[in-house]
């Protein structure tokens, strides 16, 4: 019985949308602080090369809210505004932003009509 409540209690909740985003920094970071953390979560991203340029972004609730990166030139802010649909941020030069959990785009290969026939291909030589 609990197991068939549980189903239905998780069938009819609302599906949130949050997208995960990558955020690339022109210069190493040293700490990432988040204004309101109940909202977003944080985390500098190590690589091999340890340079520590990228920060994951994982939003938990929706809101605004600031992302203070902190630099060796200083601080910079971003603006993060979670909605159940879509999460815009607003970032400075330096910083660029990609989405996570998008789909990647499939390329596009033109192909022959399909009305066009292929002329047989040469046989050998007698």
């Amino acid at each position: 019985m609990k197991k068939i409540l549980l189903t239905i209690l998780l069938m009819t909740s609302p599906a949130l949308a949050y997208e995960d985003y990558m955020v690339i920094s022109d210069e190493a970071v040293q700490s990432v602080s988040v204004q309101k953390e109940n909202l977003l979560d944080a985390k500098i991203l190590f690589t091999i090369d340890n340079e520590k340029k990228f920060v994951i972004l994982t939003p938990k609730n929706t809101g605004e809210t600031k992302v203070y990166l902190k630099t060796n030139n200083g601080q910079k802010k971003l603006d993060v505004q979670v909605s159940e649909d879509k999460t815009n941020i607003k970032s400075p030069e330096g910083i660029t932003c990609y989405e996570l959990d998008a789909p990647p785009e499939a390329p596009y290969i033109p192909l022959p009509p399909a009305n066009i026939i292929l002329p047989d291909p040469p046989r050998g030589v007698k």
